[in-house]
C-alpha cells in the first residue's frame, strides 16, 4: 500500500444516482492550506471557508476540529492539543469527540463513539452503518461498523473486503487513516473489483451529510 497520499473527499452526486464518485487527491491538496498543523493532523480539507482536520492531542488521540480561514490568511495554522489555532484565534472541536465536543459542527464520533457519524463500538446516531464481506455478492465472513474506522487491521478485515452493504453514504480508502485511493459510494457494492478496490480497503467512514 502507498504510504504517502492525500485525503480526497469530493462531492457525491446522489441526485444523479451514481454508485461511486472518484475523488481528486490533487484538487483536495490544493484546497487545504499549508501549515504546521499538517505534522500532527490528517484528513484536512476546506469547506465554505473553513478548514477541517483530525488532529492529535497530547494524549495521542485524534480530535475532529475546524477553524475559519479568513483570520488565518497571514499566519501559520497550528495544532494546540488537538485544536486548530492561528494568530491567537482558536478553532472549535467538532461534535462527538469521545461522545462530547463543544461544537455543533458535526462529525459524530471516533471509533469509541466519536468521529464522523458514530463509533464502531457503539456510538453514533444509528443512521450510518456498513457491513463488509470477504466475498463478492455479500458472501463469506462479515462485520458491521458504525462510524469511521481509521484502520481495519484490528478488525481482521484489512485488505479482505470484496462487497459492502450500508446505510447512508460511505467513503472507502485503500490506506489507513483515509489515505491512498479513496472513493465515495452511494449504493451497495456487490463486487469491488468493478472499482479496482477488491481486497484493498484499509479505512472506512460515512460522508458528512452537509457535503452532498
Amino acid at each position: 500500500m502507498k504510504t504517502i497520499a492525500f485525503f480526497a473527499a469530493g462531492a457525491v452526486l446522489a441526485s444523479a444516482g451514481l454508485a461511486a464518485v472518484p475523488q481528486s487527491a490533487e484538487a483536495q491538496s490544493r484546497a487545504a492550506p499549508r501549515g504546521s498543523y499538517a505534522q500532527s493532523c490528517s484528513g484536512a480539507y476546506v469547506n465554505q471557508g473553513r478548514l477541517y482536520a483530525d488532529c492529535r492531542d497530547r494524549s495521542g488521540n485524534r480530535r475532529p476540529t475546524s477553524i475559519e480561514l479568513a483570520p488565518c490568511s497571514s499566519s501559520d495554522i497550528g495544532n494546540d492539543n488537538g485544536l486548530l489555532v492561528c494568530q491567537g484565534v482558536r478553532g472549535e472541536y467538532e461534535r462527538g469527540n469521545n461522545g462530547g465536543g463543544n461544537s455543533g459542527g458535526g462529525w459524530g464520533g471516533n471509533n469509541n463513539g466519536g468521529g464522523w457519524g458514530g463509533g464502531n463500538n457503539g456510538g453514533g446516531n444509528g443512521r450510518d452503518t456498513i457491513t463488509v464481506y470477504r466475498d463478492a455478492n455479500f458472501g463469506g465472513g462479515s462485520q458491521t461498523f458504525r462510524g469511521e474506522v481509521y484502520n481495519l487491521v484490528s478488525s481482521g478485515f484489512n485488505d479482505t473486503i470484496s462487497s459492502m452493504e450500508f446505510r447512508g453514504v460511505w467513503e472507502a480508502c485503500t490506506d489507513a487513516e483515509f489515505r491512498g485511493q479513496c472513493q465515495v459510494f452511494t449504493e451497495n457494492v456487490r463486487n469491488l473489483s468493478r472499482f479496482g478496490m477488491n481486497d484493498s480497503i484499509s479505512s472506512l467512514r460515512p460522508v458528512r451529510r452537509n457535503n452532498w
